[in-house]
């Protein structure tokens, strides 16, 4: 029955997401809210931006549906955090994005209402209490503010990965959809029903959101979506969705699952500190444009950057059945994929390099 449930999370999600994606194209059309694409370097399009209007108000409503057909799924939760106040942080998520989409936020706006929503969600039961060391087991946080500057951390960072990864048509989308996907099917082997439906309906909206948005897009996810999506997928982990308490990874699953908008994030810093130049301003020098600059057009580029990450997403639930050695192996994998990727797009540079050039 469980199965049965699932499968209608999906249906319906996918169903409403797709009807709202189809409004929202002519509405946006007739109504002429347009992205004019002034940051990204490519030729300029005529889209809608408010395309995860489409994938929350399906992801919302579908959640209203499945506490009324099937509220088993939400009742008797041990333990459980307060949705109501992750329901609270989302809508200040969400309308924030709507903002930056429609007038444009500035990057201290968009972090102070980032904050406030991690803060809800502290406030919330959602909060890094342990740290997963590999091979050494999980230790508990004993320093109260560590685990509430560690919360925040996590939950700015990976909002603002997801965002950063909504550079090409379909490519934050494809991401967060096996990122869910992989959190849904752990949270199923806990028996953690409700996070199963979260899940479900959440990947059931970007099924539906996607013929819309894949290469050539005809709406744009934008940050209402892209900033909502990595907001829920930084949320989720901390629900102790791991099979075995007594084996709790903490941070080290979803971080798997996550490496490559994490890897983006960390190299986007790193080489923007390096040559002097502010981390917020967004540039062209993130993963796809350089493929785009090797010559990949935009549908490869999605298409093999979404592989990439499927691969994190498929190690990440390896991670947690397998022994102590294979996950050494997983970790050299990871390490020599995330090697090769910045070998081959630059960022890291193995020829002899002249004084004061940029490894970068």
């Amino acid at each position: 029955m469980e199965l049965t449930g699932i499968a209608v999370a999906l249906l319906i999600s996918c169903f409403l997401s797709l009807i709202f994606s189809l409004f929202l194209v002519s509405s946006s059309k007739k109504y002429k809210i347009l992205n004019n694409l002034e940051d990204r370097n490519l030729k300029e399009k005529k889209i809608p931006r408010l395309g995860g209007m489409a994938i929350v108000i399906s992801l919302l409503l579908s959640l209203l549906v499945m506490r009324l057909l099937f509220g088993r799924f939400f009742e008797n939760v041990d333990n459980s955090p307060n949705y109501t106040l992750l329901l609270l942080a989302a809508s200040i998520i969400f309308l924030l994005g709507i903002y930056d989409d429609i007038k444009g936020a500035n990057v201290f706006l968009k972090f102070f209402f980032q904050i406030m929503a991690a803060v809800i969600i502290y406030g919330a039961g959602f909060k890094i209490a342990e740290i997963s060391i590999p091979f050494a087991g999980t230790k508990t946080i004993g320093f109260h503010l560590l685990p509430f500057l560690l919360t925040i951390l996590w939950v700015v960072g990976i909002t603002n990965a997801v965002n950063i990864m909504d550079g090409l048509d379909g490519l934050a989308v494809g991401i967060a959809f096996f990122a869910t996907l992989s959190l849904g099917v752990l949270a199923l082997l806990s028996s953690q029903y409700h996070i199963v439906i979260i899940t479900a309906v959440l990947s059931g909206a970007m099924i539906g959101f996607y013929p819309f948005n894949f290469p050539r897009a005809r709406v744009y996810l934008g940050d209402s979506g892209s900033m909502v999506i990595g907001f829920l997928l930084a949320v989720l982990p901390m629900t102790k969705i791991h099979r075995k308490a007594s084996l709790a990874l903490a941070l080290m699953i979803p971080i798997i699952i996550l490496f490559l908008p994490i890897l983006e994030t960390l190299v986007t810093i790193i080489r923007r500190i390096y040559k002097g130049q502010n981390i917020f301003i967004r540039d062209t020098d993130h993963f796809h444009y350089r493929f785009l600059r090797k010559g990949f057009s935009e549908t490869k580029t999605t298409v093999f950057l979404i592989l990439v990450s499927f691969l994190f997403s498929l190690a990440g639930i390896l991670f947690e059945f397998v022994q102590v050695k294979l996950r050494l192996l997983l970790f050299i994998g990871i390490f020599l994929m995330s090697l090769f990727l910045l070998i081959y797009l630059g960022y890291i540079n193995l020829k002899p390099k002249k004084r004061g050039q940029s490894p970068f």
